[in-house]
Order: structure tokens, then C-alpha cells, then sequence
């Protein structure tokens, strides 16, 4: 039932991103024809891209590339009069040489998806044949119910302290006394640790008992919300569907009808989903104000007098109304709906500069992270460090980074080819890259998923400190060794000690 739900409703979203790109054409004032071309080749990648037949890695990476690309541009169109924000342009309603780029990414990523899908023989293992039997997975089984109230117990523990000390709040940036050792295993668990053993628990109930424990899979939902909540981070209804769309995929397979069950679990998400946009929100907005109070204890009874008109002008007109004024969270809301992807805005603001060349993308590469207010080296070198005011106070930095995604950054070399010849050795690699998971953690494609949905994200928002994606690439491979350790590890390894 859910398959025809879903079939149904892909059709009726098919026609209406087809309406809404029609009524939005007449608000741009450039070609018709790219208009409409641009707009047909994004909505064939989305949903081609989201097809059973794709992988994990290219319905994610597609579905962000369409936010991106198609959803911010056509509503921008609708409601902003054309100007795409942290585009560097008043409006952008004649950009058709952009357009062009974006049809030829949008070709480059369905190409790339069509000889992943020549390359790669997946073959499904049989689950109901069980040959060996492992340690790590008996040991849940036999111990189910406590190590379930420990896991939730971890959960808590490590999101309030996240929370509380402020270790890893996105968009902040706070001077903590904790050591860095446990700064680093708190983010590791809120981002990576704790959903790769969801994704182990989960999978093996399906493997051993042949059904869906919908209690576990509500605690790795919980796990999401309460994580990404600490984190300040609003992304948990995509973090979820990479839990629900896998368990879903793997319950198909199951004598059991489960459909009932997984209506209330797409329920939970969408009321998670809310909740935790309001939560987050709220407690941004309490952050802000916050620094605020700090920020104008420091700096005043002398404020006026320390500041030229220029630069009070530009605090007073900041986002986040700082110092003056207040915010509330439906504000927060309704900007980060259309303005939260990123894809069509930075790729206008690196077309438009003159600086691009190879040269400056080797040089983008040496750009390391800091703990200070100044502006990243995308913001300084494409005219957004006027628009950006980084807030400092003795225990916080406000410095929400503003990051030009995998596709512009490439494009700092001003070299298309290059830019669609990386983008799809990525999608090739990364397609195999997820094949590999699957074949040596069992086909927990679970997993699988998890890890391509994490991947996707970070491409999408590269682009700040570069060189230091090897902290991300110790955590991913970290997080499959754990995984490879908890799935694989055998029993009579245990019984010859």
C-alpha cells in the first residue's frame, strides 16, 4: 500500500513542480526556452534519481542538487523577486549562462547514475539462510532489553552534555574548558557513533528474528531528534528518512505486513519533524540573544562612540538583528525554508567573479579552520565578507559559515569540464563506495544508507577548510570498523580464549 501511496504521490508532485515552473517563468526575464529546459532536466534528475533502482548516495545527492538548484531559484522567482540570497545579486532574473551550467550538471549526475547502474552488479543476498552466527549480534539478541535502556540511557547523557557545555552547537562557536578528546568522541557520537549502532541493532532484529521491532526503530528515531536537537541542527527529518527508507526496503522482503506500522512511523517523523524545527529554533533564538546581552555588555556605555555610523548600520541591519533588536523563531522558519540550500546562489557568485583559475582552487585547499570571527576563504574572495558580521564575545563566537557546496568550489577553477568530469568520477565513486558497505558489514544496507546520506551532505556543504576532510574521512572509516567489528566478529573467537 505504501508503494502505490508513494507512486501516486510522485505523480502529483511530477505536476506540480511542472506548474510551478511554468508560473515562475514569467517572473524571469531571460530565455524562456533555458528557463524551461533547466527546469525539465532538474525535475528528470530528482525523480529519476529517487527511483528503487538508484542507490542511496544518488537519491540523497540528487535530492539535495534539486533544493539547490531548482527549489531555491523557482521560489526566489516567487517570493524574493528574483534575488537569490548570497548570490552577490541584486536580482537574478537574467542568468541564463548559470541556467546552462545547471543543465549541464543536472545531465552529468543522470549520465554518471546510468553507467554506476552498467558497472555495478548488485546482487541481494537470501537473509532467510543464516550460515554463521556472531558474537556482537547474539549478545544483543540475548540481552535485548538492557542493552536497548543503555542505549537510551548513552543517548541522553551524551546530547546534554553536548547541550549544556556546548561542545558542537551549529552556528556557534564556544570556548570550552572540556578536554579535546572528549569534545571530539561527543561530536563523533552525535553525528556518527550512536545512529551506526541504530543501524546495527535494527538490522540484526531483521536478520535473526525475520521482522521489524518498531520500538527499535522509534529509539533510532529518538536518537536522531535528540542528537541533532542538541546540535542545533534542523536536518533531522533527512537524517531520519536515511533510518525509515532502508527498514522500509528491508520489510518488503518480510512475510509480515507491516504497513500500519511504518504510517505511524512516517507520522512520528513528520511530528518530530515540527517539533524539532521548533525546538531548535527557540533555542537558537535564545542563543542569539544571549550573545547579545554579552556582546553589548563588552562593548558599551562607549558603544556608540566605538563604532563609525557604517559599521553600526551594518550590525543594526545583521540577520540576527544584533545588537538592537529581537527575533523571533517563525522568522528563523520561514527564511531557512527557501534560503537553507545551497547550490544556485554560490555557483552565480563564483561565475560572476574574475578570479577563477586552477590557481585559486589550490589555494582555496590551504584554508584551515578557525576559532575567530574572521570570514572563510570563499566568503573574503567573492565579496560576501560586507555582508557577514561574525559576533565574538569572551565564552562564544556567533560565525554561521556561508559554503559554496562541491559544485562551486570545483568551479573556482573556471573550468566546466573539470567541474562535470569530477562530478561524475564522485557520483561512480562514491556509487561503489556504498556497494563495498553493503558486502562487508552483511548487506546492512541500513548502514549503507546512513553513510551516503552523511557523504552527500558533507559534498553539498564543502568548501570550509577543505584540507581538513580528513577528520571526516577517519570518522566514516572509524564508523565502518565498528560496524565491520560488531557484524563480523565470530563466536568461537570468544570460545578459544
Amino acid at each position: 500500500m505504501i508503494i502505490k501511496i508513494f507512486n501516486i504521490l510522485k505523480i502529483i508532485f511530477l505536476i506540480l513542480f511542472l506548474i510551478l515552473s511554468i508560473y515562475a517563468s514569467k517572473f524571469y526575464q531571460g530565455s524562456i526556452f533555458i528557463f524551461g529546459i533547466y527546469c525539465v532536466s532538474f525535475i528528470s534528475m530528482f525523480f529519476f534519481l529517487t527511483s528503487r533502482k538508484s542507490s542511496y548516495f544518488e537519491i540523497f545527492f540528487s535530492s539535495y542538487l534539486f533544493l539547490g538548484f531548482w527549489f531555491k531559484f523557482i521560489f526566489s522567482l516567487i517570493f524574493y523577486n528574483g534575488v537569490v540570497f548570497d548570490s552577490g545579486q541584486d536580482n537574478s532574473r537574467n542568468i541564463d549562462d548559470i541556467l546552462v551550467i545547471g543543465i549541464f550538471i543536472s545531465i552529468t549526475c543522470l549520465f554518471s547514475s546510468f553507467i554506476s547502474k552498467k558497472i555495478i552488479n548488485e546482487q541481494i543476498p537470501n537473509n532467510n539462510i543464516i550460515t554463521d552466527k556472531f558474537f556482537f549480534q547474539i549478545f544483543y539478541l540475548n540481552n535485548r532489553i538492557l542493552i536497548l535502556f543503555l542505549f537510551i540511557l548513552l543517548i541522553i547523557v551524551v546530547s546534554f552534555l553536548n547541550y549544556k557545555f556546548s561542545i558542537y552547537h551549529r552556528g556557534f562557536i564556544t570556548i570550552t574548558e572540556t578536554s579535546y578528546l572528549i569534545n571530539n568522541l561527543i561530536k563523533w557520537l552525535l553525528l556518527f557513533g550512536l545512529t551506526t549502532f541504530s543501524c546495527f541493532i535494527i538490522h540484526t532484529e531483521i536478520i535473526y528474528k525475520k521482522k521489524i521491532k518498531f520500538i527499535t526503530v522509534f529509539i533510532a528515531l529518538f536518537e536522531i531528534f535528540i542528537s541533532f536537537s542538541s546540535m542545533l541542527s534542523r536536518l533531522f527529518s533527512i537524517n531520519a528518512l536515511s533510518i525509515i527508507l532502508p527498514t522500509y526496503q528491508q520489510s518488503i522482503k518480510l512475510k509480515e505486513r507491516n504497513d500500519q506500522k511504518f504510517f505511524i512511523l512516517i507520522i512520528s517523523v513528520l511530528i518530530f519533524s515540527l517539533l524539532s524545527i521548533y525546538v531548535v529554533n527557540h533555542f537558537r533564538v535564545e542563543k542569539l540573544n544571549s550573545i547579545k546581552q554579552d556582546w553589548k555588555n563588552i562593548y558599551e556605555p562607549n558603544f556608540i562612540n566605538q563604532l563609525d555610523s557604517n559599521l553600526q548600520s551594518k550590525i543594526e541591519d545583521y540577520k540576527f538583528q544584533i545588537p538592537e533588536k529581537r527575533i523571533t523563531s517563525n522568522q528563523v522558519t520561514n527564511f531557512i525554508l527557501i534560503n537553507r540550500w545551497i547550490g544556485i546562489d554560490s555557483l552565480i557568485l563564483v561565475h560572476n567573479s574574475k578570479k577563477l583559475s586552477f590557481s585559486l582552487l589550490f589555494e582555496s585547499l590551504n584554508e584551515s579552520k578557525q576559532i575567530n570571527t574572521d570570514n572563510t576563504f570563499y566568503e573574503t574572495t567573492f565579496g560576501l565578507s560586507s555582508d557577514k558580521i561574525n559576533i565574538s564575545t569572551h565564552k562564544e563566537i556567533l560565525k554561521g559559515n556561508t559554503l559554496p557546496g562541491i559544485i562551486s568550489f570545483l568551479y573556482y577553477s573556471g573550468n566546466l569540464y573539470f567541474v562535470l568530469i569530477s562530478l561524475f568520477l564522485i557520483i561512480i565513486i562514491f556509487n561503489f563506495f556504498e556497494h563495498f558497505i553493503k558486502k562487508i558489514t552483511g548487506f546492512n544496507i541500513i548502514f549503507a544508507c546512513f553513510l551516503s546520506n552523511i557523504i552527500a551532505t558533507r559534498l553539498i556543504h564543502f568548501g570550509y577548510a577543505p584540507k581538513e576532510s580528513y577528520l571526516f574521512v577517519i570518522s566514516v572509516i572509524l564508523s565502518v570498523i565498528i560496524m565491520i567489528f560488531l557484524s563480523r566478529t565470530k563466536v568461537y573467537f570468544f570460545r578459544k580464549r
